[in-house]
């Protein structure tokens, strides 16, 4: 994995917080209802719920792919030792 892959991440990440955070702002704006009126007069969930709970899930998924970030060096950096290294001589 590349470092852009980490810092991409990152962003997604971040930007999915800030959008998880408006939407909390919007409902608590909206006096924070748990129900709203449907199309057809019953009572359902009120989509701002919905939303929060959808990106509650997504900045957790995310936030795990940040966490399982490498720890060692890049894996690019690490020397392999060549296929004629492990050849003995035959004498």
């Amino acid at each position: 994995m590349s470092v852009d892959f980490f810092s991409e991440a990152e962003g997604r990440y971040s930007e999915a917080v800030a959008r998880r955070d408006a939407i909390r702002d919007a409902w608590e704006a909206e006096g924070a209802p748990l129900l709203t009126t449907g199309s057809t007069g019953q009572l359902v969930e009120h989509p701002l719920v919905k939303m929060l709970r959808e990106h509650d899930l997504l900045v957790d998924r995310l936030g795990s792919v940040l966490r399982k970030q490498h720890r060692g060096p890049v894996p690019s950096g690490v020397v392999k030792p060549s296929p004629a290294a492990k050849l003995r001589a035959v004498r």
